[in-house]
This record gives C-alpha cells, sequence and structure tokens, in this order.
C-alpha cells in the first residue's frame, strides 16, 4: 500500500509539475477543468448523496458548463474570486459548530451539491488566472500548501496535544497548525527571490501566505466533513493509494481563490 502510494504521488506531481511548467495557459485551463471540476464535481455529487451514476453524471455536466462562461466571457476576475469570500466564511461557521449540526447536510443534500459549483468554479478559475498572472504562480501555491501540510504532520506527531478538530480530522493540532505557519513564513520569505512580488510587498506577501495556509486547513477540513457525512473513508477511488481527485485538492479548494485575490490586492 505504502508502495501504491508512493508511486502514484510521484506520477502525481511529475504530471502537475510538467503541465504547469509547460502548458500554454488555455491548455493548463482546460485540463485542471477536466481534473478538478470535471472529476472533482462528479465526486462531490456522490459525496452529497447522488449516487445513481445519471445523476451524478448530469450534476458534473452542470458544473462543467457553468464553467465555460469563465474562459470565454470578459467577466471581472475580481467578482468571480470573491463569490469564495462568503462560501468559506459560511464553511468556517459550518466547522465551528459542528458536530451540532451534524446530519443537517443530509437534509439539505441538494444545497450541497449546488454548493460544489460556488467551491470548485472559483478554485480552478483561480488556477487558471495565475497560471494567466504566472506560472511561479501556481507552482508556489502548490509547494505551499505541500509544506504547510508536511510541517503540520510533523510538528504535531512530535509536540502536539491539543486538537484543532477532533470531531473531524482527530490527527490536526494546534501544535502542528503553528509549525505549519512557520515553514509557510520561511517559504514565503524565499520565494520572493524567484516571484514577481514588488520588494515593497514583501511583508504582505508573507502574510497573504499565512492567512492562505489557514484557509487551506478550512478545505481540508469542509471536504473531511462531508466525508464524515457520506459515511466513507475517501472521495473516489481513482488515484491508487490517495483515493480521489478531492482527497488531494481539498486545500487548493479554499487556498486557490483566496491567494489569487491577494495577489490582485497586492497589485
Amino acid at each position: 500500500m505504502l508502495k501504491q502510494r508512493i508511486m502514484t504521488g510521484l506520477v502525481l506531481i511529475t504530471l502537475v509539475f510538467a503541465g504547469v511548467i509547460f502548458l500554454p495557459t488555455p491548455l493548463f485551463a482546460l485540463f485542471s477543468m477536466m481534473f478538478i471540476v470535471g472529476l472533482g464535481a462528479w465526486e462531490w455529487a456522490g459525496l452529497t448523496g447522488c449516487y445513481l451514476p445519471e445523476k451524478r453524471m448530469m450534476g458534473t455536466l452542470m458544473i462543467l458548463m457553468a464553467s465555460v462562461p469563465l474562459v470565454f466571457l470578459p467577466l471581472p476576475t475580481m467578482s468571480v474570486l470573491w463569490v469564495s469570500v462568503p462560501i468559506w466564511t459560511a464553511v468556517l461557521l459550518a466547522l465551528w459548530i459542528y458536530p451540532k449540526n451534524a446530519g443537517m447536510y443530509k437534509k439539505y443534500s441538494l444545497v450541497m451539491r449546488i454548493l460544489g459549483i460556488f467551491v470548485l468554479l472559483p478554485a480552478w478559475f483561480a488556477l487558471f488566472k495565475l497560471h494567466q498572472m504566472d506560472p511561479r504562480y501556481v507552482l508556489y501555491l502548490i509547494t505551499l500548501v505541500a509544506l504547510a501540510d508536511t510541517a503540520a504532520y510533523f510538528t504535531g506527531r512530535k509536540w502536539g496535544v491539543t486538537k484543532l478538530a477532533p470531531h473531524l480530522s482527530p490527527g490536526k493540532t494546534r501544535e502542528g497548525m503553528s509549525g505549519a505557519v512557520l515553514v509557510t513564513a520561511a517559504w514565503a520569505t524565499l520565494a520572493t527571490m524567484w516571484l514577481p512580488v514588488p520588494a515593497d510587498k514583501s511583508i504582505h506577501f508573507m502574510i497573504l501566505s499565512m492567512f492562505v495556509v489557514l484557509m487551506s486547513v478550512a478545505g481540508d477540513l469542509f471536504e473531511s466533513l462531508l466525508k464524515r457525512e457520506a459515511g466513507v473513508k475517501d472521495s473516489g477511488q481513482i488515484l491508487p493509494g490517495h483515493g480521489g481527485i478531492l482527497d488531494r485538492v481539498d486545500s487548493l479548494l479554499a487556498a486557490a481563490p483566496i491567494f489569487a485575490l491577494g495577489l490582485l490586492w497586492l497589485a
């Protein structure tokens, strides 16, 4: 199992980095749409109680069709990304009061399915716009989230005592989060040397990066909430040893739009 997980991880890392670096933005937008929006929507439908293949396909096509205007119509980038702010504010509230509101998501499964549009589309659109600005921003965001997750894991194992969200992810601790934030600050400092960040905005960029990491944890926990409500361990089985697409991009769903918004504000 571990060998399978490592092999899948290496293939994923190679494909993602090659795609970000070598694909022109239109092709990057297309492929990332198929994975994040297409496959992500398929798994989202399953997590929100849509089990019949025909209904899941209809839900997937609905979200894919909703992404088309974001590519071909001159919609204001900031307006599309700002949709994420009230959505993730509501998610933070839902995480805060869980498990008092457990079971509510099954009762309002249709609302949860529609919510997928406002979670998946802005995340994909943010990656598309970041690649359009500079592919290095996409690479930075991916490595930022990955490093923070790794730092949180090892710091939590070594010094973790206080649980962050015991009802959703028992392994996460506040001490682990502290380690993630420290690593974030260090990586953001180094990144300003190769990213097109103005010198007078370096501190702002570091603060933005740390906030993005905190939001990435919200994305991770929200997917854990959906899986717990659905009674499943993974969002899917498409990635051997890793589960589904949502299991791999859950942190980016919250991090990407916030990071893109922050960069536009800095600019």
